[in-house]
């Protein structure tokens, strides 16, 4: 249907339970900002070198360390506030402006928003997720180590609020059972620092941040994973799939994610191809300017203006029936900026689209300038007219050297053929009608599957049946609402995604200059941009 189409964290083991510790975490957006816009700098304020900081602290270097990322992103959990703890900003203030201006973040750690703001990916198919641990010295925070902080994260995983740790030689005591803060002690000395917790990829959610009542929960693990309830049969996987062994790969990655995230999400599939670099580039220009991880998951959309007047599936519906339905249904191009078409199982039989079928070549619609929607885009957000067009050569350029098939933008086909992707989108269960709706071919809506909570939230088989998803990038940059997984039918370009993506968002890094952050964050929301997180 359409031609262009987060964050989330590793989940613990199932017998993990999540601490009841509250971190706070308050900290300057410019700060956060500050230099490189992308995750992948080493460099920090604390002068870090090669992992550690260079400077030593009461003669007990191991109360120091350091890591690899930015120390904050603007997106999960995050609520806008004045430099002096004034009043939060609200909708008719501007998130650009807040993106540069002196305003602080402020987070409340709970269990719960731990869980929010991590994107939830295998360690081994993220390598570059990082455990963001960091203490506070007298001139400000700094990092913990990257395997330090893995190591505090693994003893939360556990569900332990205090324990003691070895680390460089000294032994310390980390209690986080207050409500209120966070400590580290040095046993021997006796020297006592806070700490705050800015990433646990281990950790499990806290149910009760969907709404969904445990039992509701339970019923829903039961149920089990949504491509095979209702004893779905899962032949077309093993017919289309046949013996390419990455393909089969890929999709016991997707079945993996849906055992572990069945409890409070549904999931659907989008298929695509030539649309890929696009959803690339909006991934990397959300990391850029907002934090968005792009290193697990491209993104479909990313103008927020242009979901202003359609911003939710009952409005989507709604305006199909009015004026959709009789003016190129679901190819209109107004339906197209806001909408993408998947399906609700990997084993998906229909209708028109089989989801195994589908994968190897991806599903493109061909009346797209793509060359043009890409030059669009970065000119969308305030990359300078006279760069446009060299820079769109670039990133095809770059698209080329790792694998990505970009012969509908003027560049090279991939080796293989195989130009196929697809997208393992999840939906808390309780968005579910607000973002999503059950359709039939090109975009009516399929009454008899309506409400489709009800259908997906069911032990009924999925394997048939097409849905609209609404790609509202406030919800789909947020990973306590929507978590997104990507995998790549060319084994080269899956292989090279990270190193793509870090490359990439290299090539527009311009954007995270104090000159054009504001400019591209305003283009983006369409100038009087509301808060990223509307509660």
């Amino acid at each position: 249907m359409a031609w262009c189409g987060r964050h989330t964290k590793v989940s613990a083991p199932d017998s993990a339970t999540a601490p009841k510790a509250v971190i706070r975490d308050v900290r300057s957006a410019s700060e956060a900002s500050a230099g490189s816009g992308v995750r992948f700098s080493p460099a920090s304020r604390h002068g870090r070198r090669n992992g550690r900081s260079s400077r030593s602290t009461d003669g007990d270097s191991s109360d120091e360390s350091a890591g690899e990322e930015p120390l904050s992103r603007l997106t999960d959990d995050l609520t806008w506030v004045e430099e002096d703890g004034g009043e939060v900003v609200g909708k008719k203030s501007s998130m650009a402006s807040a993106i540069v201006s002196g305003r602080t973040i402020k987070r409340s750690m709970t269990a719960a928003t731990l869980a929010k703001g991590v994107p939830a990916h295998p360690i081994e198919e993220a390598k570059e997720t990082c455990h963001r641990v960091q203490v506070l010295f007298d001139d400000g925070w700094s990092d913990f180590a990257e395997a330090e902080g893995k190591l505090i994260c693994d003893e939360l995983a556990k569900g332990n609020e205090t324990f003691e740790l070895k680390l460089r030689g000294h032994k310390y005591k980390f209690d986080l059972s207050s409500p209120d803060e966070a400590t580290q002690m040095n046993v021997k000395s006796g020297k006592r620092r806070r700490i705050r917790i800015l990433d646990a990829p281990h950790l499990e959610d806290d149910e009760s941040t969907s709404g969904a009542s445990r039992e509701e929960v339970e019923l829903q693990k039961q149920l089990g994973p949504q491509s095979k309830r209702g004893d779905a049969s899962q032949k077309a996987i093993a017919k289309y799939l046949q013996d390419d062994k990455h393909a089969w790969q890929c999709f016991e990655f997707f079945e993996r994610n849906e055992a572990k995230y069945c409890g409070e999400w549904a999931v659907f599939y989008h298929s695509f191809s030539f649309a890929a670099l696009i959803y690339e580039v909006h991934a990397a220009v959300a990391s850029v300017l907002f934090r968005f991880r792009s290193q697990y998951a491209s993104l479909p959309r990313i103008l927020v203006h242009e979901f202003l007047s359609i911003p939710d599936a009952p409005t989507l519906m709604h305006r199909f029936e009015t004026v959709f339905a009789h003016s190129k249904r679901d190819h209109n191009p107004a339906f197209r900026k806001v909408a993408i078409s998947a399906m609700c199982s990997l084993a998906a039989t229909g209708p028109e689209a089989c989801t195994a079928r589908i994968f190897v070549s991806g599903y493109s619609c061909k009346d797209v300038s793509f060359r043009s929607v890409l030059e669009s885009v970065l000119e969308t957000c305030y990359v300078p007219k006279k760069k446009i067009v060299a820079l769109a050569t670039q990133i095809i350029k770059c698209s080329e050297k790792h694998g990505l098939d970009v012969s509908q933008f003027g560049g090279k086909p991939c080796q293989s053929g195989k130009a196929g992707h697809l997208l393992q989108v999840f939906i808390k269960r309780s968005l579910v009608d607000h973002l999503v709706y059950a359709a039939e071919p090109y975009g009516p809506v399929d009454q008899p599957r309506m409400p489709l909570s009800g259908s997906v939230n069911s032990g009924e088989s999925q394997i048939r049946g097409q849905v609209r998803i609404v790609c509202n990038p406030k919800h789909f940059m947020q990973a306590n609402m929507v978590r997104m997984f990507v995998q790549s039918a060319d084994p080269t370009f899956h292989k090279n995604r990270v190193a793509f993506q870090k490359e990439l968002c290299g090539l527009i890094q311009e954007l995270a200059a104090p000159e054009l952050r504001e400019r591209a964050a305003q283009g983006i929301y369409g100038g009087d941009s509301a808060g990223m997180v509307d509660g």
